[in-house]
């Protein structure tokens, strides 16, 4: 993204947050996730991706089949039914981008194919899965986790209304404490590797751990401690290296506005039922909660 188009972003998703809110607030007890956190990922990406309103419906069928249905007893249906419907979707969204293009991230994509990029359809087609994961699940619940760190640590709300230009510290330290991604997908040693007295055979299969790595007493004083000052604060929820997300700013961006303007428009917001109670949604590599009822005020 470039300094504009974040630039532009940011605007659009505080009038998000506000328009939101003017209709949650109507309300004493709402499922946070479902009422604020979830539909400002899915508007933007959406945005971004350029998709009509008449799509929208299909478009968040789509989200919904990537981020719930790759778990538990639902597999079953979703590869063999709903992926299907997907696929469908999507490449006749391609296939309208190529007659009526627009200024989104999607006609660029197809236009770096048509321009020898050696972007096939089926690729296309994988890049708008990765986009949607990306650019939409992992923030959904990076909101939420965030709002859930923030109800469980009171002192550290004061604190962020008395100094806010700690805010994107604190978003930092809310990827590190929890962030919705504990691990990757699995790495293959391509050779015999030793690593710290532990030797790794050629082929063997290795899953980075986020989540330990970011509690990892070695590299965080008081890694349990939630510190939203916290610096240096080199944690690994974005990845590294080559494989750092390329929608790292949005994803803070995303979180910081909405989180602010939540706290700022209801100073009482609490939870509406005890932490204990929160279920977590069983997807290995995932800390993503089912729900986050609240209060607000």
């Amino acid at each position: 993204f470039t300094a504009r188009a974040l630039s532009d972003l940011e605007k659009r998703i505080q009038e998000l947050t506000h328009e939101l809110l003017d209709e949650v607030e109507k309300q004493d007890r709402v499922d946070l996730k479902q009422a604020y956190g979830l539909p400002i990922p899915a508007t933007v990406i959406s945005e971004i991706m350029g998709i009509s309103r008449e799509e929208m419906p299909h478009f968040q069928n789509l989200m919904r089949v990537l981020s719930t249905g790759l778990s538990g007893w639902s597999i079953l249906r979703t590869l063999v039914w709903d992926l299907r419907r997907a696929m469908h979707f999507m490449r006749e969204l391609i296939a309208r981008k190529r007659l009526e293009p627009g200024d989104d991230i999607l006609t660029g994509l197809i236009h770096a194919e048509e321009e020898g990029e050696r972007l096939s359809e089926d690729e296309l087609v994988a890049m708008v899965f990765l986009l949607i994961i990306a650019g939409f699940e992992t923030t959904v619940n990076l909101i939420t986790n965030g709002a859930l760190t923030l109800l469980e640590h009171p002192d550290s709300v004061e604190r962020l209304r008395a100094e806010p230009e700690l805010w994107d510290s604190a978003v930092e330290e809310i990827v590190r404490y929890r962030g919705p991604i504990h691990s990757s997908k699995p790495q293959f040693a391509t050779e015999d590797v030793e690593w710290r007295g532990v030797m790794i055979p050629k082929g063997s299969a290795v899953f980075p751990l986020y989540g330990a790595a970011n509690h990892d007493p070695a590299a965080f004083d008081s890694p349990e401690v939630f510190d939203i000052a916290r610096a240096p604060n080199k944690h690994l929820g974005f990845g590294w290296g080559p494989h750092f997300c390329l929608g790292a700013s949005l994803a803070r961006m995303e979180t910081r506005i909405t989180l602010k303007t939540l706290l700022e428009r209801n100073p009482k917001l609490r939870m509406a039922v005890p932490a204990e109670e929160l279920r977590v949604h069983p997807a290995p590599g995932w800390h993503r909660y089912e729900s986050l009822p609240v209060v607000l005020g």
